[in-house]
């Protein structure tokens, strides 16, 4: 289990079972029980961390996503501006949705938005017109632990933007 964790950490990316298992040299299904296994532990032990079962027999060791906000300008090289994650929320919910249209909505700083999101690889942009056609990417799901299907996505990103909304109006009135 410890090699596992490991390979999660170093590659720092999700990982497919197939390529877990042959690294350990046991068969999926035990590396898949390790694997719960693991996870099982970090959730216990109510860390900052979480190894998580993605689509397609993928995991990835990552940042709990409601620690993200709160420590993400500690990241080298910076993770997303506040106003940056904002722009890449609307482009997940309305996607696909066009630059110009995205413009009207977030503002002008949105091309300066899609331009650090294109270059993170978060987002893709597909000429259109005279325009630009957003569009999360894959590296988008996995990093955020959504699905891939883009309707499933969108309704896990409601429902965690509800969570989050509600984890806070908790905390105002606690306050």
């Amino acid at each position: 289990m410890v090699t596992l964790e490991a390979a999660l950490y170093v590659t720092g990316r999700p990982m497919a079972l197939e390529e877990l298992a042959s690294l350990i040299g046991k068969a999926e299904s035990t590396t898949r029980k390790l694997l719960e296994e693991l996870a099982f532990e970090y959730d216990r032990r109510g860390g900052a961390l979480e190894v998580v079962a993605l689509p397609r027999d993928r995991y990835v060791l990552q940042l709990k996503p409601e620690l993200t906000p709160r420590v993400g300008k500690l990241i080298p090289g910076g993770l997303l501006s506040f106003a940056t994650l904002q722009t890449l929320v609307y482009i997940a919910l309305k996607q696909p949705i066009l630059q110009s249209e995205l413009v009207l909505q977030r503002g002008t700083q949105a091309y300066e938005h899609v331009r650090e999101l294109v270059d993170k690889k978060f987002v893709q942009a597909t000429p259109e017109r005279r325009t630009q056609r957003q569009e999360t990417t894959p590296l988008f799901a996995d990093y955020f632990g959504f699905d891939h299907d883009k309707v499933k996505m969108k309704a896990q990103l409601r429902h965690r933007m509800r969570k989050i909304l509600e984890e806070q109006r908790l905390a105002e009135q606690n306050s």
